[in-house]
C-alpha cells in the first residue's frame, strides 16, 4: 500500500472517461481508461484502495456525469477543477515517450502519427500533475 498522498486525476469524456492515481510525489501509481457506465467501479475501488484526498478533474465536456458518479455514490470527495488546456497534445507525446514506434514506423515523424489507442488515461495523468504543482503541494525532492 502507498504512503504517499494521491490525487485522483479524471479526463471527462462523453463516452469514456481517462483516470489517473497521482501522487504528490508526482509519481502516477496507476491509470486506465473507462466507459462512463462503468466509472462507478473504478471510483469506488480507487477510494478505498487509494484513498486520494481530491479529485481533480479536466473541465471537459462530460464533468457533469463525473459529478453526477460521486453524487450517485454518496462520496464525500472534494472535487477541484485542472487545467487541461493542451493536454491531448502533451497525452499523445507522453504515450510516444512510453511506447516509442517501431519497426519502419520509427521513421515518420511523431507529430504525422497517432496513438493506436486513446489516451485519455494519459490526458489525466497531466492534469493530475499540473494540479499537484500549481496547488504547491509536490513533495521535497521531485
Amino acid at each position: 500500500m502507498n504512503t504517499v498522498p494521491v490525487v485522483l486525476a479524471v479526463d471527462p469524456g462523453s463516452d469514456k472517461i481517462g483516470w489517473a492515481v497521482v501522487g504528490y510525489d508526482l509519481r502516477t501509481y496507476e491509470q486506465g481508461i473507462a466507459f462512463v457506465s462503468e466509472f462507478h467501479r473504478v471510483v469506488r475501488r480507487i477510494i478505498a484502495e487509494r484513498r486520494p484526498e481530491v479529485m481533480v478533474m479536466g473541465a471537459g465536456t462530460a464533468g457533469a456525469l463525473v459529478l453526477r458518479v460521486l453524487a450517485d455514490l454518496q462520496i464525500d470527495l472534494p472535487v477541484r477543477i485542472g487545467d487541461e488546456v493542451g493536454s491531448t497534445a502533451e497525452a499523445r507525446r507522453r504515450y510516444f515517450a512510453d511506447h516509442p514506434p517501431t519497426g519502419l514506423w520509427r521513421l515518420v515523424p511523431l507529430g504525422l502519427q497517432i496513438p493506436p489507442r486513446p489516451v485519455d488515461d494519459y490526458a489525466a495523468v497531466i492534469i493530475g500533475e499540473r494540479y499537484i504543482r500549481t496547488n504547491g503541494l509536490a513533495m521535497a525532492g521531485t
